[in-house]
């Protein structure tokens, strides 16, 4: 009989479970009283992680370690929990699922809570799937197959990839050998069905370089879901995974990657971001170096549209996301964001978490280096945004027919500018991510008028601009002497003891200003004045001995070289 009684209340629970509305709640924990110690933490952190943070002097702190399990229990029998979706040590909070809307005022009186938050209803079930959001297939747009029109590129190498990488000189860092070899990139996106069948990622798959996967909305260690009606994740990967010689090359096609699906198709909900959380916690605790995120949120759907964010939102502090963004490069993984396609609408600013300080927004151009509808800076507060740009308009892509095709977007322009920088990276490992993000803008197209307040009016489209990471490069060689680049401009003597000269050899540059940093990224000095065809400096005579970067702008260009003062 009470075998009976068992079956038929785990009948009942199964057939609620499927057609009884869930919710799920965002609990957030006041402390982390009684947890262990930071010793004890390192348990939770690969040594490939323990490596990146000590390459950047990076240490532990209240972050790192785990919840409170007690917490977590009385949470979950409180709400009459059938399910623990997330947890976040990063920002001491869960995501619990619970059949019972009324538990929240349970939750919110609890001793150890500080807030619960309504994340996400799901009407048909939390383990059925409502219908496809509108609003969230609207975010991943269709890949349409190439024509003879829009082929680009003569690269025998590259195929069809070869303007949007030839655009920020990625190909001069492959020449190098630099191509990814030994990267850690984590892709946060929806889904990458195809990724583990079609002919563009059989050099990644028979390398063994998908290191991990993970579906944060299913909770499975499966992102292959031919069930999952968009191919976007897939789409992503390959503009920096993919190598098919003479087809497509990718950016960063010898990189190892961390698939991780935090994206619900279903719906657009809260809970997303507490997904997006989950995942780079994930790739922290591995060690990875990367993420690259071509996803994005302004507007939720009902009932949750309360949760929506306005402009004033978008200031780099507030959405969970945002949050957890910014704490990803606290950790010292380079997060790289696509900046959305809202540029058109009503709305027409980023996204968040693109909004965030730490971030490396991504904002998308065509061919020719024109604004691409891509979302709006600044954020909130005044900073500059996008970071960089990167051709999101007319892209070459892994379609889903397995073929070469194109599309628009910031979510592509995002890994091409992230594979490239990935590239940048190892060609100089010891670079903190916060200095390789300023030496990535110092040397896009906007950077020095930016900061020599000439810039026009596409700050907030192009913000820094496109960047030329073979100037880059030959920065971090101490090779990128200004003679050798194209004999406009001469720097003598350098090494110097202190005093040097900038002479133009081209009479048609009439004015220009000069920039110098030292190799931290810090401004060092600025001028405050014009020079027709030469200037003596002495800026450097009580510097500390080291390496200086120079930057000399024209009206229509900028060139850069180092200044060793002995």
């Amino acid at each position: 009989m009470k075998k009976y009684l068992l079956c038929s209340f785990l009948l009942l629970l199964s057939l609620q479970d499927f057609a009884a509305p869930a919710y799920a709640f965002r609990v957030t924990f006041k402390n982390k009283n009684g947890t262990l110690t930071f010793a004890d933490s390192l348990q939770y952190l690969s040594s490939s992680a323990m490596l990146r943070r000590n390459k950047q002097g990076i240490g532990l702190d209240s972050t790192d370690l785990p919840l409170v399990q007690h917490y977590i229990d009385t949470a979950m029998s409180t709400a009459n929990a059938v399910k623990l979706h997330n947890k976040s040590k990063w920002l001491n909070q869960i995501v619990l699922i619970t059949f019972d809307s009324s538990k929240i005022t349970a939750l919110q009186a609890l001793p150890m809570v500080q807030s619960v938050k309504l994340v996400a209803r799901y009407a048909n079930g939390v383990f059925k799937a409502d219908p496809v959001s509108v609003q969230s297939m609207a975010k991943f747009p269709e890949v349409m197959p190439l024509d003879a029109k829009k082929t680009r590129g003569n690269s025998a190498y590259y195929g069809l990839a070869f303007q949007q990488i030839d655009m920020l000189q990625g190909d001069c860092l492959h020449d190098a050998g630099f191509m990814g070899q030994g990267m850690k990139i984590a892709v946060i996106d929806v889904n990458f069905r195809r990724t583990d069948s079609c002919r563009a990622y059989d050099t990644l798959l028979m390398q063994n370089r998908v290191k991990d996967v993970y579906n944060f909305v299913k909770d499975t260690a499966f992102v292959y879901s031919m069930a999952i009606p968009t191919d976007h994740g897939m789409n992503v990967l390959g503009c920096m995974a993919a190598k098919w010689d003479s087809t497509y090359i990718g950016t960063a096609p010898y990189a190892d990657y961390y698939l991780y699906i935090s994206e619900d198709i279903g719906s657009e909900f809260p809970i997303e971001e507490d997904n997006w959380l989950s995942a780079a916690e994930r790739a922290d605790s591995i060690g990875v170096d990367m993420i690259n995120s071509s996803l994005g949120y302004n507007n939720y759907d009902a009932p949750l549209n309360a949760s929506s964010y306005t402009y004033s939102d978008l200031d780099g502090n507030t959405s969970l996301i945002v949050k957890a963004a910014n704490l990803a490069v606290a950790k010292g993984i380079f997060v790289v964001n696509a900046q959305g396609n809202e540029g058109a609408s009503p709305w027409h600013y980023m996204l968040t978490p693109a909004d965030g300080d730490s971030v490396y927004s991504v904002g998308s151009v065509d061919g020719s280096g024109n604004w691409a509808s891509s979302g709006y800076g600044p954020n909130a507060l005044g900073k500059v945004k996008p970071d960089g740009c990167a051709m999101g308009k007319g892209t070459s892509l892994i379609g889903g027919n397995c073929l070469v095709g194109i599309s628009n977007g910031s979510s592509f322009a995002s890994p091409i500018l992230c594979g490239a920088i990935a590239c940048l990276w190892q060609a100089s490992p010891n670079l903190s991510n916060w200095q390789l993000r300023q030496l990535v803008k110092m040397v896009s197209s906007q950077y020095t008028g930016i900061i020599n307040g000439t810039d026009s009016s596409t700050i907030n489209t192009l913000g820094y601009g496109i960047p030329n990471l073979c100037n880059a490069y030959n920065l971090l060689l101490g090779t990128g002497d200004i003679q050798q680049i194209d004999y406009t401009f001469a720097v003598y003597p350098n090494p110097t003891q202190g005093e040097f000269v900038v002479k133009s050899f081209d009479e048609n540059v009439s004015n220009f200003s000069y920039l110098l940093y030292d190799m931290t990224g810090k401004l060092f000095y600025k001028s405050n004045q014009l020079y027709q065809s030469s200037f003596h400096s002495d800026v450097l005579k009580n510097a500390a001995s080291g390496t200086y970067v120079l930057l000399i702008s024209t009206a229509n260009k900028v060139y850069s070289t180092k200044i060793i003062k002995q």
